[in-house]
């Protein structure tokens, strides 16, 4: 009798369902929650980093140090969070932003600057809520230095605003 214990306890967790296995509607519950917390959350950058390549969101390749020669391109890697969407007659929604720029010397001085520098505005049938922003700016000819990007992005469906700041050096 004992030899068949460990052949029955083996069998019974074979057609065992997964712990806490839920149905669809359980995680229809659980995405209204996360909604909700989206809609309190004001807008804010979860993740904001220079990236020497990018593919989708979550698949990028951060960039090692913050060191860029005079012509090289700062390629921003970025994912928004809180921000809103405009339903449209279709069914469809817009969610997006629309940035401004200004590069700081080390003493805070604004040294170049650009408002509408660009806009993403994407268009779904569904609230996405993994959006990558990819923001690029070569500063040809800068003086070698420790400055800061900032980007102040404008929400396209409210008049929400959040700032990525990056500080970067130009080498000689």
């Amino acid at each position: 009798m004992n030899r068949l214990l460990p052949v029955a306890f083996a069998a019974a967790l074979l057609f065992a369902l997964p712990a806490g296995a839920q149905d669809l509607s359980a995680l229809t519950q659980a995405e209204a929650q996360v909604t909700a917390a989206w809609d309190a959350m004001p807008l804010t950058f979860r993740k904001a980093l220079f990236a020497s390549r990018i593919d989708a969101f979550g698949v990028y390749e951060e960039k090692q140090g913050s060191v860029f020669s005079a012509d090289e391109p700062l390629v921003v890697y970025a994912e928004p969070v809180g921000y809103g969407y405009t339903a449209n007659a279709d069914g469809t929604y817009d969610f997006g932003f629309n940035f401004d720029l200004v590069v700081k010397n080390d003493a805070g001085e604004i040294m170049s600057g650009k408002d509408g520098f660009a806009s993403t505005v994407l268009t779904s049938k569904v609230q996405n809520r993994e959006f990558l922003v990819t923001l690029t700016l070569t500063l040809s000819g800068a003086s070698p230095g420790n400055y800061v990007v900032e980007y102040l992005a404008h929400d396209v469906a409210s008049d929400e605003t959040a700032t990525i700041s990056l500080p970067f050096t130009i080498a000689d």
